[in-house]
C-alpha cells in the first residue's frame, strides 16, 4: 500500500462476497494498514451486498457458492463471463453508491480487491476529486496469480478509457509469461498498461501465513494444532471421526488439541471456501482404500479434511464425511482423518506449511498462500471426468483457476488430480522411504 501521511485518516476498502479470496485479501490489506497507521479508520464495503443491492447481491453469492459446492464449472464460467454485463446493468447504482461513500465519509485512500464496477468507481472518483480537492486514486489489488487467463479482472481494466487509467494503480505479483513474452507485452496485451504502471508486491497474505513464509528451509518439528468447534454437535462429530484412528487428542470447551510428530505423514484436503462436496467425499474414500492396500509400514497418516460451515442439516459435508468414515470396513487404525469446519488463519497456515500433500482448488488467494508457505506436493483438483493426462485435467477448472494452476505448476511443481487418478498419482505418498510425494519443491 502506498504511504499514508498524517492527513490521510480514512481508507475505503472495496471487496466482494463472490469468493472468499477477495474478502481475505481485503483483510490482509486492512491488517497491514492498521499495523502501519493505528489511528487509520477503515470503511469496508461489499460491492455485491452494499452497492448492488442486498437481494440481487445475495442471490449472486448464493448461486456462486452453490456452484462451488456442486463443482459446476460451467455455471462458474457463465457467471465470470458475464461480469461485463453486470458492470453495464449496475453502472449507475455503483457510481452513485461509490460517489456518495467517498464524499460522505470524506475518504482519503481507496483499495479495491475485486473485479466488479471498475469503470463506475473511477468515474465516481473523478467527481469526488473535483468536489473534495483530494488526489484520490484506486489501488486495484489483483487477487489471482497474474496470467493471461485472468479475464474477469483484466478485461474491464483494458476496456477503460485512456483518460481513466491514470486514476487506477494496479497492484500485482509478477506475471507468468509465455515463451519469448516480455512483462511489458503481457500487461499491454491484457490490461492496456505498461509494466512501469504496475506495482509489483508480495502476495496479500494474512499475518499467520507471513509467519510461516520464513520457515520453509527449517527442519520439520513437532507441531501442536488446536481445532475449534462452534458447537457441541460439531465437536462430537470431529471427536467421533478421530476415535477410529490412533491419534491422541485433548477435547474440552469447544477445542480439540492434537500433536503432529515430525515422522507423521500429513495430508490436507481443502477444496475451496465452499468445498466441492462430492469430490471431497471421493478423495476421503480413495485415501482410506489406499492406506488399506499399502498396510501399516510403520507410518502414521493424518488427513485433515476441511468441510463447509457448521450446519444442522444432516446432509452437510461434515456429517457426510463422518458417515463415510464409520461406514468403511476394516478402517486402519494408523489412519487418522480429522474433518473440521473452517478454522482460523493460524490453523490453515500451519497445515499448508506442514502438509506433505495438499489437495486443493486453485482459487486466487489459496494459490498465493500455497506459493508462499507450502513445503509438500500440491495437487490441484479438476472436475473433468474420464481424463488422465495432465493437460486434459486442466479443462475441468474455471478459466481463472486454470491460470492459477499453471502458475503453481510452473513455480511450485503442482500437479493436477481427480478422484479417478488419485490411486495412481498418489502411490508415492504411501511409500515408507519418502517423506513427501515425487515432485516436491521446497521453496519458490
Amino acid at each position: 500500500m502506498a504511504a499514508i501521511d498524517k492527513g490521510h485518516k480514512k481508507l475505503l476498502l472495496i471487496t466482494s462476497s463472490g469468493g472468499a479470496g477477495h474478502i481475505q485479501a481485503a483483510q490482509a490489506r486492512a491488517d497491514k494498514a492498521r499495523s502501519d497507521h493505528p489511528d487509520l479508520k477503515i470503511i469496508q464495503k461489499d460491492i455485491l451486498i452494499d452497492w448492488m443491492g442486498k437481494r440481487c447481491g445475495k442471490l449472486f453469492v448464493h448461486i456462486w457458492n452453490l456452484s462451488q459446492k456442486n463443482g459446476s464449472v460451467r455455471m462458474l464460467r457463465f457467471l465470470s463471463k458475464n461480469i461485463p454485463l453486470a458492470d453495464t446493468l449496475f453502472w449507475p447504482r455503483i457510481f452513485y453508491k461509490a460517489l456518495s461513500t467517498m464524499i460522505r465519509e470524506d475518504i482519503d485512500f481507496i483499495v479495491d480487491t475485486q473485479p466488479l464496477g471498475t469503470s463506475a468507481m473511477i468515474k465516481a472518483l473523478k467527481v469526488a476529486r473535483y468536489f473534495t480537492g483530494k488526489e484520490l486514486v484506486i489501488e486495484k489489488v489483483i487477487t489471482e496469480l497474474p496470467t493471461e487467463k485472468v479475464h474477469h479482472f483484466f478485461k474491464p481494466i483494458k476496456g477503460l478509457a485512456q483518460s481513466d487509467r491514470a486514476f487506477l494503480k494496479l497492484i500485482s505479483p509478477a506475471p507468468l509469461l509465455c515463451s519469448d513474452q516480455t512483462p511489458d507485452a503481457f500487461w499491454m496485451e491484457n490490461c492496456g498498461f505498461k509494466e512501469r504502471q504496475v506495482c509489483y508486491e508480495k502476495f496479500p497474505l494474512r499475518a499467520a501465513f507471513e509467519m510461516y513464509r520464513s520457515k520453509l528451509n527449517v527442519a520439520i518439528r513437532r507441531m501442536k494444532i488446536e481445532i475449534k468447534a462452534k458447537n457441541c454437535v460439531e465437536q462430537s462429530l470431529i471427536s467421533s471421526a478421530m476415535s477410529l484412528g490412533n491419534l491422541e487428542k485433548e477435547s474440552h470447551l469447544g477445542k480439540i488439541r492434537i500433536t503432529i510428530e515430525p515422522t507423521d505423514r500429513v495430508a490436507t484436503i481443502i477444496l475451496g471456501s465452499q468445498p466441492a462436496e462430492g469430490a471431497t467425499i471421493e478423495y476421503v474414500r480413495r485415501f482410506i482404500e489406499l492406506v488399506q492396500k499399502t498396510g501399516n509400514q510403520g507410518l502414521r497418516y493424518l488427513l485433515f479434511v476441511f468441510c463447509d460451515h457448521p450446519s444442522e442439516r444432516r446432509s452437510g459435508l461434515l456429517y457426510r464425511v463422518h458417515r463415510t468414515l464409520h461406514a468403511a470396513k476394516d478402517y486402519p487404525r494408523h489412519l487418522n482423518i480429522i474433518p473440521m469446519c473452517f478454522q482460523d488463519d493460524d490453523v490453515i497456515a500451519a497445515l499448508y506449511y506442514r502438509s506433505d500433500a495438499t489437495f486443493t482448488r486453485s482459487g486466487g488467494l489459496t494459490s498465493m498462500e500455497l506459493m508462499a508457505v507450502a513445503r509438500g506436493q500440491i495437487w490441484i483438483h479438476s472436475e473433468v471426468r474420464g481424463a488422465f493426462e495432465q493437460e486434459s485435467l486442466c479443462e475441468g477448472m474455471p478459466i481463472w483457476e486454470r491460470g492459477n494452476a499453471y502458475y503453481l505448476k510452473k513455480k511450485k511443481g503442482a500437479r493436477f488430480i481427480t478422484p479417478e487418478t488419485f490411486s495412481h498419482s498418489c502411490t508415492p505418498f504411501f511409500r515408507p522411504d519418502r517423506s513427501v510425494p515425487e515432485g516436491e519443491i521446497k521453496s519458490v
